[in-house]
């Protein structure tokens, strides 16, 4: 079943997250839980960018995700505890491009209820079975096998409840091949003591044992911890570590396991700093578990944001001591996960920024072992190469149009005490400057130009009389020697599959080979050509009422085809869709004509072109695209009325289907097809500039926050493989979209404290900010608020701030 909802701006905290090989091949993803919703991100290896595959909504509150990978398998599935009621195994389907329900199996009522399981979601790590667990008694335990059809199914749950119990957190041990393990972290709030356990009245970690041939669960092992423990860490088992687990409670990390009798020597405490004082002990909000070959790595952190590398040395089966030392120190995150690429993500539920680093090295070998207090520095074996902006928690907001643009702006205060910060929210695509040179006159239309090599090395500028050739290396200078026609204005330039530069001015179409020789088609006398379309293998120029064709021949001449294209009326515009692959030419053209419609001629093998289907538009068109996008071929007309018409195109006839149309801007809409995830998309140039390409499955048209742009086209550059070159207001303008997954871009305004409330004095157009924070104080000069957050004072004492801005 598949329900309409319409979110402006989802959820942007993170409350968990899950790495695995979601799509069945080698790169490592992440899916994570945004309240009700679930996305796929990956993490370029290469940038070093974090961006988002996809995402679909649940319709459920997400509480918690576990990865799951069936032994022998090269695919992750993902195990969901929500406030269904149920438990549910799910797979991200490649083809379809969406989260697919392998199994769903309903235990109770839906809501977030402390008896019902999916507080708590904990697998095997052999891929055997799953618990899954409430914050109160229940705990079921799916196994998990292959039916005759190979898939993935699961049976009715093995109940491991026991009443009067209260769940902390459970982990999946690793035994091995041994029946399955999970440890939980439970604590008994009834008097009775029914079996007669003398540690039963006390926090304590249980070991819950799956027994695979019975068919049935049973507490295998317990032991008391400190009341105040919290968390638990699995440790890897077989060649690679000694099992167990790690308790972690205020103050101290300590291993627990069967074989160990006692704790002594296997417990260690937590460095605090220097301000905190030996009253304020810290307390483990968070870890990751990084396996490698024969070892691993664990990183935790403390409620302040410090970093610990906790150190356990063992034997065989047990470990024999436990070691902790400072790592580094960056802000409170809700999930860390180790990539095996050498990324740490740091996802945060409530200081708005989700954050990738990449490791510099595995920890200082000059930082002390188990030192009490520790000194804090900045990053030194961490390095922040992105961070993903989010508005949680937003706590105050206004809608103000105070730029006086198109769109009015969301002024929101966000985040809390050093994080925060006042945030102006925009409508659209955030884009990237790289570059802005002056031009000599005013610029009507751009190209770039690639030769050879990987990336363009010309950029063709053209202007109302005239053309100036760019050429692009260390620096952008002028090239005199480059063959093109610089003494007339150019209307279309291409680059020939056959070798050699297509150019198109009102006098003539020239090819320049590259050898330095020229070839020239001059139209009929007392006729010009008023407008041109290229692609690698064809081109079409428009003479008045008729467009004449050319394409490339076996011997990689442009021949002019001997029928022209008759349309009957005035042609305002042209366009040509790339040449797909394996063909020799595109099957359809598109022309625009001066009675408002819109004609799209069948090429065909031969012969004259003939008329496949025409759309009558709104107004005269200033431009037509034909672009083979992922969901198929799309016509896109641009109207003088500014307008934005578009439709899909039959591939094998032809015609028309499913017309939509935008308004952009008040100026008339200049289209021109650009890259964008490796597939083919435009840009509309109107008051704004806009976006239009499929993002996640479907085709979405986005403004991109920048200003107007008198035209664009795609540049490619080892800075930005998917950029664009631009020009506006007399320069020249190298652009990237980074971010195609976020709908709002934001300016962000740093506070120190927690932001309370703002007021706009109306002459002045500046907000005046209150801002306090309980028990909170500056950190000295040489540190970083924003990394090292603030210094806590005692409970009753406050700092307070009223902060003027000029945003």
């Amino acid at each position: 079943m598949y329900l309409y909802n319409l979110t402006l701006q989802p959820a942007s905290s993170i409350s968990t997250a899950i790495l695995g090989h979601f799509s069945g091949t080698k790169a490592q993803e992440i899916v994570v839980a945004r309240n009700q919703k679930l996305e796929l991100w990956q993490a370029n290896t290469t940038t070093g960018k974090l961006s988002v595959e996809h995402s679909e909504d649940m319709f459920c509150r997400i509480r918690s995700l576990a990865s799951f990978r069936v032994t022998g398998g090269s695919k992750d599935y993902i195990v969901m505890g929500a406030d269904t009621g149920a438990a549910c195994l799910m797979e991200y389907d490649v083809k379809d491009r969406r989260f697919k329900v392998v199994q769903y199996h309903e235990f109770g009522r839906t809501g977030l209820r402390r008896l019902v399981a999916g507080q708590y979601v904990a697998t095997d790590p052999k891929g055997r079975a799953f618990m899954i667990g409430a914050v109160e008694r229940s705990k079921l335990v799916y196994v998990v096998t292959r039916d005759s059809e190979a898939r993935l199914v699961f049976g009715s749950p093995l109940e491991a409840s026991k009443a009067h119990s209260i769940c902390f957190d459970i982990v999946g041990v690793d035994v091995g091949y041994e029946n399955p393990v999970f440890a939980a972290l439970e604590s008994v709030y009834d008097d009775d003591n029914d079996d007669g356990d003398e540690n039963a009245q006390k926090k304590q970690v249980v070991y819950y044992e799956l027994d695979l041939g019975l068919n049935h669960v049973v507490r295998k092992w317990s032991a008391a911890v400190p009341d105040t423990a919290n968390r638990l860490i699995a440790l890897p088992g077989g060649d690679d570590g000694p099992s167990g687990v790690l308790v972690c409670s205020e103050g101290a990390i300590e291993y627990y396991s069967p074989v160990v009798t006692s704790t002594e020597g296997l417990r260690v405490a937590i460095p605090r700093r220097t301000e905190q004082g030996e009253d304020r002990p810290v307390m483990i909000v968070t870890h990751a578990v990084h396996r490698m070959k024969n070892a691993f790595f664990i990183l935790a952190q403390g409620e302040t944001g410090d970093l610990y590398k906790v150190i356990v040395e063992y034997s065989e089966e047990t470990a024999t001591q436990l070691g902790i030392t400072y790592f580094d120190s960056i802000p409170p995150a809700s999930c860390l996960r180790i990539l095996r690429a050498g990324f740490l993500f740091a996802a945060s539920a409530d200081s708005g920024s989700h954050r990738l680093f990449q490791f510099e090295n595995l920890g200082l070998e000059a930082e002390p072992v188990n030192q009490q207090m520790l000194s804090l520095r900045e990053l030194s074996s961490l390095i922040l190469v992105d961070e993903v902006e989010g508005l949680c928690p937003i706590l105050r907001s206004q809608v103000l149009n105070l730029a006086e643009e198109d769109t009015p702006q969301v002024y929101a205060l966000c985040g809390r005490a050093a994080q925060s910060a006042l945030r102006i929210v925009r409508h659209g695509l955030e884009v990237s400057e790289l570059a802005v040179s002056e031009l000599p006159g005013t610029p009507q239309a751009v190209w770039a130009v690639r030769r050879q090599g990987d990336f363009d090395d010309l950029i063709v500028v053209g202007f109302r009389d005239a053309t100036l050739v760019l050429g692009v290396a260390d620096d952008v200078t002028e090239v005199t020697d480059s063959g093109l026609l610089a003494t007339e204005p150019t209307l279309a330039l291409g680059v020939c599959d056959a070798g050699g530069i297509v150019q198109a001015t009102p006098r003539v179409l020239r090819r320049v080979h590259a050898d330095g020789r020229a070839a020239e088609w001059q139209p009929p006398r007392g006729l010009g050509i008023t407008h041109a379309a290229l692609n690698s293998r064809q081109a079409v120029v428009a003479l008045g009422e008729r467009a004449v064709v050319f394409e490339l021949d076996t011997m990689g001449e442009l021949r002019e085809r001997a029928e022209s294209l008759d349309a009957g009326t005035d042609i305002v515009c042209v366009g040509l869709p790339a040449v797909p692959q394996g063909r020799r030419g595109a099957s359809f053209v598109a022309v625009g004509c001066a009675d408002s419609t819109v004609r799209v001629f069948a090429l065909g093998a031969g012969g004259e072109p003939e008329l496949a289907a025409m759309q009558a538009v709104a107004d005269a068109p200033e431009s037509v695209a034909l672009v083979q996008t992922p969901l198929g071929l799309m016509l896109f007309v641009g109207l003088r009325s500014g307008l934005l018409v578009r439709a899909r195109v039959d591939e094998v006839t032809g015609e028309l289907s499913d017309p939509r149309t935008r308004f952009l801007g008040a100026r008339a809409v200049r289209l021109r097809p650009v890259t964008v995830r490796g597939g083919a998309g435009v840009v509309a140039l109107s008051t704004q500039p806009w976006l239009c390409h499929v993002h996640q499955g479907r085709l979405r048209t986005i403004p991109l926050s920048y200003d107007a742009l008198d035209d664009a086209c795609a540049f490619v550059s080892p800075q930005s493989p998917e950029g664009m070159v631009s020009v506006a207001a007399g320069t020249l303008r190298i652009i990237s979209v980074d971010r195609l997954d976020a709908e709002f871009n934001h300016a962000s305004i740093p506070l120190s404290l927690t932001p309370r409330e703002l007021l706009l004095h109306p002459e002045s157009r500046h907000f005046a900010i209150i801002e306090t924070e309980h028990g909170g104080a500056s950190m000295p000069d040489k540190q970083s608020p924003e990394q090292f957050g603030l210094v806590r004072q005692g409970a009753g004492q406050w700092a307070s701030a009223l902060r003027i801005v000029n945003p």
